[in-house]
């Protein structure tokens, strides 16, 4: 008998402790989320999926930016602004209005930008500039992998700290373990100094799955710097026999003021990685060129923020769109907003194309944009798919002098949950160049229209809408 209520007390008190774990889960879901849909998906997983529903938003649902976090990624003080320069393209203006207003900051020039078009341009540029560094290296990345591209790069690092070059290698805590081969082994070996960026463990308890740091950065002295979408691995050696994971990309470099603030971005994210006797102070040293014919701006957007800076800029500048809009994307998931913002542009007559990889990496994104896709043409949007390689390269052409390149992709991971940076472009010659890329791609790709959709089998159909249900977290 006593054994009996002693198991009903136990049992009713486990009842009470997950009654308990499931209405705080959802409350701080309630309380903290800015998007009604997210909270109100993650208040019915708390409450309806006993234990694991609060585990599951702990785990992926909480942004867990310390205060630490919050003081490393605090904007930068007015001394470090640039001046805002109006580029010599009347057309421009407007659209440099929106960035300026979006971040707070101003157009710093370019005094050159190189397009590199996959690994083979990429990677061998890359190891030029590293051998011929002077003071510091700063690199920055999503994904090392340890194969013959990770391996020669981590070579090229070694022999650069032993000759008394200050080098600093930042790799995410998940991309950094989830793509093997692991380079992070190597980095050790070699005595490299790296850090991880919300590195996720066990003891002590850290389970950052989301807020990865997605920006690819590498800045060498004052001379250069690079960002794009390549990550640093063998995917992006299209010619390398035998690399059918091998996804096409595009990566930039640049000289000139903009060094300066590629190099303001990596500072802030290595502040936030290392301890305060580790911290590097940014000290802007190039000036601005006035009679640069390239202009940018680079825009960092992350969970720490009360903005989303990047979806914000991409709703302003789809609105001036007046004759161009084109998109290159691996992952495409826009919310209803930009949604609207592209409806919008096709109505003023402005010409738009989304540019798709056929297929991409990531299943379940993959199956929730087809499913998306549907929306978008029944209001005409036009959607290209392109076939295998993958394509990796994230760009956005506006009319004749805009273009917004870097790490995000048009999905709310990247737009709401990654640490990204987004780099704003105006050069007409740039951008011209970037057109012939975009016309090179789409001369085979395919255009897609509802049948591309209907003709799939109902379960197949089913499976992708269940899918875009978790396109917020994808």
């Amino acid at each position: 008998m006593f054994s009996y209520e002693f198991d009903s007390t136990i049992n009713v008190l486990i009842a009470i402790a997950l009654g308990a774990m499931a209405i705080i889960a959802a409350l701080h879901a309630l309380l903290s989320k800015r998007d009604s849909k997210s909270a109100l998906a993650w208040v019915a997983i708390c409450l309806l999926i006993p234990f694991f529903g609060p585990v599951i938003y702990l785990v992926l649902g909480i942004n867990r930016i310390s205060a630490k976090a919050q003081t490393n990624f605090l904007p930068d003080s007015i001394a470090e602004e640039a001046e805002i320069t109006e580029t010599e393209e009347g057309k421009a203006s407007p659209l440099a209005i929106i960035g300026q207003s979006v971040s707070g900051r101003g157009l710093y020039s370019a005094d050159d930008m190189s397009i590199l078009e996959n690994g083979e341009a990429l990677f061998p540029k890359m190891l030029e500039d590293i051998a011929a560094a002077k003071q510091h290296i700063y690199c920055s990345t999503y994904i090392f992998q340890k194969d013959s591209t990770g391996t020669a790069l981590v070579e090229a690092f070694a022999t650069a700290q032993d000759r008394g070059i200050d080098v600093r290698i930042i790799v995410d805590g998940l991309g950094g373990i989830a793509y093997p081969p692991k380079i992070l082994s190597l980095l050790k070996k070699r005595k490299i100094n790296f850090r991880l960026f919300n590195p996720i463990t066990l003891i002590p308890p850290s389970l950052h799955v989301n807020m990865r740091n997605h920006r690819k950065i590498l800045v060498i002295d004052e001379k250069c710097a690079y960002t794009g979408g390549q990550n640093l691995s063998d995917r992006h050696l299209i010619k390398k026999s035998n690399n059918p994971k091998c996804a096409r990309d595009l990566h930039f470099r640049f000289t000139g003021k903009i060094v300066d603030d590629l190099t303001r971005a990596f500072i802030k994210d290595w502040n936030h990685c290392c301890e305060e006797k580790d911290r590097l102070e940014h000290t802007p040293v190039l000036e601005n060129q006035n009679s640069s014919e390239i202009w940018t701006r680079l825009i960092l957007d992350g969970p720490n923020e009360n903005l989303d800076k990047l979806n914000e800029l991409l709703v302003g500048t789809f609105a001036m769109a007046r004759e161009r809009l084109w998109i290159m994307t691996p992952y495409f998931l826009p919310g209803l907003d930009l949604i609207g913002a592209l409806v919008g542009a096709r109505l003023r007559g402005v010409d738009v194309k989304v540019l798709l990889p056929e297929r991409t990496n990531v299943h379940l994104a993959h199956w929730a944009s087809q499913h998306n896709l549907k929306h978008l043409l029944d209001r005409e949007i036009p959607v290209y798919s392109l076939p295998a390689p993958f394509i990796h390269t994230k760009a956005i052409l506006i009319d004749n002098g805009y273009s917004l390149i870097g790490s995000a992709n048009l999905d709310p991971r990247s737009l709401r949950l990654n640490f990204e940076l987004g780099l704003e472009v105006f050069s007409t010659e740039i951008i011209g160049k970037l057109h012939q890329y975009f016309e090179t791609k789409l001369a085979s790709a395919t255009r897609v229209d509802n049948s591309h959709l209907t003709r799939k089998s109902r379960l197949i159909r089913v499976r992708n809408a269940l899918a875009w249900l978790f396109s917020p977290y994808l």
